[in-house]
């Protein structure tokens, strides 16, 4: 007779691997950069430059908002590029694994499956 609900034990547990695979599966935290990667043309000016005819120069640029609504903008050389784009999908990556660790940790936290008092048991005084 097998029952088919889990013990707490054992969902306790596999939650608990469900967090360590998310963790497990990040780039390095060295390698992050919060930010928005975008590339756009520009025409110099120049009337006898071949932007003239529509075409333009492409550029890259990493642009980050800053708390009060300062803007930052900063040019990316082209050998730069593939670095750039993987810094901000590693921080995208990051982020998503908080949202995925938070969520565990909730249901760890409504289900009471984790211990009583996880930083033991003495209290401030």
């Amino acid at each position: 007779m097998s029952d088919m609900s889990d013990t707490k034990p054992d969902k306790a547990t596999r939650l608990e691997q469900r967090k360590s695979a998310v963790l497990a599966s990040l780039p390095p935290f060295s390698e992050i950069l919060r930010g928005s990667f975008f590339q756009r043309s520009i025409c110099c000016g120049k009337p006898s430059c071949r932007c003239a005819s529509g075409v333009g120069h492409r550029r890259a640029y990493l642009g980050v908002t800053f708390a009060g609504g300062h803007t930052e903008q900063i040019t990316v050389p082209p050998d730069l590029i593939p670095l750039a784009r993987r810094w901000v999908a590693n921080y995208q990556r990051w982020w998503r694994a908080i949202e995925r660790v938070s969520e565990i940790n909730r249901r760890l936290l409504r289900e009471r499956l984790l211990p009583s008092s996880p930083l033991g048991s003495k209290r401030r005084k």
